[in-house]
């Protein structure tokens, strides 16, 4: 049979036309028909993150024009001049990192410190570094929206615990983090959830007590001063009830945070019992890691109280939050971490734990080429039906710590990353999760 030239080109027309519109219904489907990585967890409000935000995740100032390093050595002397004869401006701690300012084949090497310091290290004790590049997502495919590459990467993870079962899928996560030099919160999933705030209701009632404190309506005695340690520092529950009941009782402490507009969650109802079992106070994730941004930032108490009274307020609260509790009370954010031995992170945190939630809020800081970081971290995985816990409700609790911890490393990693630290630990966690988080779907079409 003899096809015609003007019967062929109808028919090419026809294919191209209908391989244009297979295309058309394709995409539609597969957008109709992309899953969030983890149903459970309700993230509505998070905004796309594209490779051009990415982008801004790492430090501005830029990797050409210095090279990267980090101390070796447990002590470094940083010279005035290179050579052992001229004197030592300052002793380097191991893990500090450093710009290099000079050629990197000479036995010495100058750098650049924080605040602008320069002098020269001994290159046999420094190792050069480039930092790491994290996954991207690819414009091409359609993703689930998140706030950060450490966001899509926590509900990854937490994905794969829930389906590997070492939880239970009612084992829910809350969490805010915050980068707090930039202001930019990178992790919020259920943030403004409600959940039993064990112990972490401690730092309101401290605050309330600052607050009362510079207004004149208490006296800062000595005897004060060391229920608050107690409260703080050990979690100790009878020193939190006399504090309460100083400050007037839960209902007046609910009344002067309020005032405040910084607590939307919160709900204190009662005194801490006996046994320790409180499970009728409330707080929420977004909650907590306000109060602990107003900390660090010294701005506590509120701008109706003088700069000075505010940044008193917030180095006191710091200071407690800072001092080591009791050797069983493990924190969830830096004890049993593969980053707790490195000395030169810092963590101010309290914790909570009552039968069906676990949690934690604190700040971490780093240390980066580009001088020390802090960012906000506030944990909680809450089982609201706690009687459902089977056994010994401690077994649980060491269970759901695991993960916070192994959280609380991916987002070590993250934040070292963004301002170019030399850091190994959880890295490979957050890159696997990362990339899995940022795969593509697969078209799932029936045409």
């Amino acid at each position: 049979m003899i096809v015609s030239p003007q019967s062929s080109e109808k028919s090419s027309f026809g294919r191209v036309l209908l391989l244009f519109l297979l295309c058309i219904i394709a995409s539609t489907l597969n957008a109709k028909g992309k899953d969030p990585p983890i149903k459970q967890l309700p993230h509505s409000a998070f905004q796309n993150y594209s490779v051009s935000e990415q982008s801004k995740d790492k430090s501005n100032t830029s990797a050409k024009k210095f090279s990267f390093a980090v101390v070796t050595a447990s002590a470094l002397n940083l010279r005035s001049g290179p050579g052992t004869n001229n004197s030592v401006l300052k002793v380097l701690l191991k893990g500090m990192h450093l710009l290099t300012l000079s050629s990197l084949n000479s036995k010495w090497v100058k750098v650049r410190i924080p605040h602008s310091i320069h002098g020269w290290v001994a290159q046999k004790h420094i190792r050069f570094y480039q930092p790491e590049t994290l996954p991207s997502s690819n414009k091409k495919y359609i993703t689930t929206a998140f706030r950060s590459l450490l966001e899509a990467s926590i509900l990854q993870y937490m994905n794969e615990v829930y389906v590997h079962k070492k939880l239970k899928r009612k084992d829910k996560l809350s969490i805010v983090v915050q980068d707090i030099t930039t202001g930019s919160i990178v992790v919020a999933i259920r943030p403004r959830t409600s959940v039993k705030s064990a112990s972490t209701i401690k730092v309101p009632i401290l605050h309330a007590y600052m607050i009362q404190r510079f207004s004149g309506n208490i006296t800062d005695s000595l005897s004060n001063k060391k229920m608050l340690e107690e409260m703080i520092r050990f979690s100790n529950n009878p020193s939190t009830n006399y504090i309460i009941e100083l400050l007037g009782g839960t209902e007046k402490i609910q009344q002067l945070l309020n005032q405040t507009k910084i607590y939307k969650e919160l709900s204190l109802i009662e005194k801490i019992p006996e046994d320790g079992r409180s499970y009728l106070n409330k707080i929420s994730a977004a909650d907590l890691n306000k109060i602990f941004v107003k900390i660090w930032n010294q701005r506590v108490i509120g701008p109706e109280y003088s700069q000075q009274k505010n940044r008193t307020a917030s180095k006191e609260m710091l200071y407690l939050l800072g001092l080591p509790g009791q050797a069983w009370l493990k924190d969830r954010i830096k004890a049993g971490t593969c980053f707790s031995s490195n000395k030169l992170v810092k963590i101010w945190d309290k914790t909570g734990f009552v039968k069906g939630v676990n949690g934690n809020a604190g700040i971490v800081e780093i240390d980066t080429p580009h001088g020390r970081k802090a960012y906000s971290i506030v944990m909680f995985i809450e089982r609201e039906d706690y009687q459902s816990i089977t056994g010994d409700a401690a077994q649980w609790s060491e269970s759901v710590s695991h993960h916070m911890r192994r959280i609380s490393e991916m987002t070590y990693a993250f934040i070292s990353n963004r301002y170019g630290s030399f850091n190994k630990c959880g890295l490979s966690r957050l890159i696997r999760s990362a990339k899995l988080a940022l795969a593509p779907r697969p078209l799932q079409a029936t045409l």
